[in-house]
């Protein structure tokens, strides 16, 4: 029986040994994917460029394009407009419009519209990118108000037969709540140093100064719209006319009013890019989507994407994406009680 034992002993031992060995392996590998994961959320971190060896944020959304390959660039603009969402179609036009490899850009746009800044802020990176490289806008089912004045500076817009297009329009809205904090019993006290300053609150009627006032910025704030929109789709005056109250049209109306340039879908909305570059076939269409940097290569041999999924698994789980609503909270929340139901297209 002594003998039984004492043959048993080695193997018992080189388990454990390999059992150790692997929870040590697999701790150093969901380190180093807690660190990756770290270091490419990292706020400050920046990549260098393969085409031009500057060193900016943007150059990371080009990552996985060969050196010497050419593609147009496929960029996103989607849901409400804010200044989260402007940055990193901003970001991204930059990308495009520095590299060698870009020959255009299709914008493939879904959104509603939303804040008056952002939206003007992409107006004119469209304007100066199509400078350098054609930028076709394509829109699959809408892009009104502050969408349609992002993509209004594009070199051509393509939308579907059903896509609603237009909205050019300001509104700005609040709701009063001065019955529900007399039934609440409470009493607002507000000290100001001029009498517009709380013009639009929530917490007292308006007044009609405050109306004429208000009214007043928003008509100036579409007149910039419209002075925009006119400029650079040449729209004439019957044009400008029909959308003056702010409506939304299909796509057929769309190109007789030439709010957009054609009728179609991706497809055509590729080859009017393909033309307009002056390029005998389409090449690929790259996504511009944020990656994140590179592995060591040993590591990569030795965990492959463990270390990267989990690492990405257990930052979101610890709240790391808390950092953008941070942000978004600071941009957007904090304004007074002047603006604080924001103008919007």
């Amino acid at each position: 029986m002594a003998d039984v034992n004492n043959a048993r002993r080695p193997h018992t031992f080189f388990t454990a040994l390999a059992v150790i060995g692997a929870l040590a392996l697999l701790t150093v590998g969901c380190v180093l994917g807690l660190v990756g994961y770290a270091i490419s959320k990292a706020p400050g971190m920046t990549l260098t460029s393969m085409s031009g060896g500057d060193s900016h944020d943007a150059s990371r959304y080009l990552r996985g394009l060969g050196m010497g390959e050419k593609a147009f660039a496929g960029i996103r603009l989607e849901g409400e407009i804010n200044s989260p969402v402007a940055d990193v179609v901003l970001e991204k036009l930059k990308a495009a419009m520095d590299d060698e490899r870009i020959q255009g850009v299709l914008l493939e746009v879904e959104s509603p519209g939303g804040a008056v800044v952002p939206s003007q802020e992409m107006y004119d990176a469209l304007k100066r990118t199509k400078e350098r490289k054609p930028v076709v806008a394509y829109v699959r089912d809408v892009a009104a108000s502050g969408a349609y004045y992002a993509i209004a500076s594009a070199s051509a817009i393509v939308a579907n037969r059903g896509s609603m297009v237009g909205s050019i329009g300001v509104i700005l809205s609040s709701v009063e709540i001065t019955e529900l904090l007399s039934w609440a019993k409470l009493k607002p006290v507000t000290l100001k140093t001029g009498k517009l300053k709380d013009a639009g609150s929530p917490m007292r009627e308006w007044t009609e100064d405050d109306k004429a006032y208000l009214q007043g910025l928003i008509d100036k704030t579409r007149e910039q719209f419209a002075s925009d929109v006119k400029a650079a789709r040449g729209l004439g005056d019957v044009a400008m006319e029909r959308m003056s109250d702010g409506r939304v049209v299909l796509g057929p109306e769309a190109a007789e009013l030439r709010l957009i340039d054609k009728v179609g879908d991706r497809e055509l909305a590729l080859a009017t890019l393909t033309e307009i570059a002056k390029l005998e076939k389409a090449p690929e269409v790259f996504e511009l989507e944020e990656s994140r940097p590179e592995l060591p290569l040993f590591i990569h041999y030795l965990f492959g994407e463990s270390a990267h999924a989990f690492g990405a698994s257990v930052g979101t789980s610890l709240g790391v994406s808390m950092r953008e609503g941070v942000r978004t909270g600071l941009r957007e929340g904090l304004t007074d009680s002047q603006t604080r139901q924001p103008i919007r297209r």
